[in-house]
């Protein structure tokens, strides 16, 4: 009902509304087609509809609502009013009001226009809470979460370069992220039956596959647990994918390996060797990745805008317990990051 009202046109002469179902059908169609057909509006929806789904996956929040909805009235003697996206209430009952954006792939800085940053602080001020500006990096993948303070007026904008946004970032702090390291590679094998191998012409060949594998540093990882982040590393993580096959002494094929670990040069590959472990990148990335699969096709185009997301996913995949068990296939490290000094004018949880 909001819907029609917001659609249809102000009412002419007597008639009912229960008598403009046709005219409500239409001025819906019209407004539904001009959004579809609007790429950047689009782009936007699905930038807050992944932060909602990566905020509900971590965990940690009590709370998450759309904040920006609806009407609203408001006394404007001090100033113009415009509400953030979402409102995120903390386990400790700190009230958050984020505003999401989507930052291009070219682009290394972030702007707002600063009389909607000052209509949102005025905003945060009237209804309660702390204005927080979440950010998606589309050409790196990642999430930040800074205070307005962080960002410099220029002009008539706010702008936040990214490697402010990066030591300024919150996400971990607040909403529970995390960085992710393991000891390359991770190797997903599929094993065949060379016995029932046979050639289907044209230099084709049919295989009977007869199990799969899933390997941490050429160790078989057999803990339920571990095969489930596995698993999850191996489709939403970052690692580059190379495949290798190999034969029996009579040519069959007896496996195909896809072997996953970080793209990098000489010295990064020194330096992995030397730690023991490489990054995946942070949970809330892992997460964005799996969610745009879900909601993208192979070319990257948009076929829908959400994806109902699995509360928790992420803290169980990686239970607080994790460390405390012994032999550890599947070796993982756990970095967070805490904000650097002077970047934000407001003290930080969990730090």
């Amino acid at each position: 009902m909001p819907l029609i009202e917001l659609a249809l046109p102000a009412p002419d002469g007597q008639r009912l509304l229960s008598d403009r179902h046709a005219e409500s059908v239409t001025a819906i169609s019209d407004a539904l087609g001009e959004s579809l057909g609007n790429i950047s509006r689009l782009q936007g929806w699905l930038t807050q509809y992944a932060f909602e789904a990566v905020v509900v996956a971590l965990g940690t929040v009590r709370l998450i609502k759309t904040e920006d909805s609806g009407l609203f009235y408001f006394d404007d003697s001090d100033g113009e009013l415009q509400p953030p996206d979402f409102r995120v209430v903390l386990g400790d009952g700190t009230q958050l009001l984020i505003e999401v954006k989507n930052v291009p792939p070219v682009s290394l800085e972030a702007k707002v226009r600063a009389k909607d940053m000052a209509a949102a602080q005025t905003y945060a001020q009237a209804t309660g809470g702390r204005l927080l500006y979440a950010h998606f990096w589309s050409g790196m993948g990642m999430w930040t979460l800074v205070d307005p303070s962080v960002f410099n007026r220029i002009g008539s904008q706010q702008r936040l370069p990214f490697v402010d946004a990066i030591k300024a970032n919150e996400m971990q702090s607040i909403l529970g992220d995390g960085m992710l390291a393991s000891e390359p590679p991770l190797t997903f094998s599929v094993v065949m039956d060379p016995e029932k191998e046979k050639l289907a012409g044209n230099d084709w060949r049919a295989l009977t596959i007869g199990g799969v594998e899933l390997r941490s540093a050429g160790q078989v990882i057999t803990d339920p647990d571990e095969q489930n982040l596995a698993w999850f590393l191996v489709w939403h993580g970052d690692w580059e994918e190379t495949m290798q096959s190999y034969f029996d002494d009579q040519g069959r094929v007896e496996r195909v390996d896809f072997i996953y670990r970080p793209e990098t040069d000489d010295d990064g590959a020194r330096l992995i060797a030397e730690q023991g472990f490489a990054f995946f990148g942070p949970l809330s990335k892992l997460y964005t990745l799996r969610f745009l699969d879900a909601v993208t096709t192979d070319e990257g185009e948009i076929r829908a805008l959400r994806d109902e997301p699995e509360p928790a996913l992420l803290a169980q995949l990686v239970p607080e317990d994790y460390w405390a068990r012994e032999d550890h296939v599947l070796r993982i490290w756990r970095f967070r990051q805490i904000t650097a000094k002077g970047y934000s004018k407001i003290p930080q949880a969990g730090n």
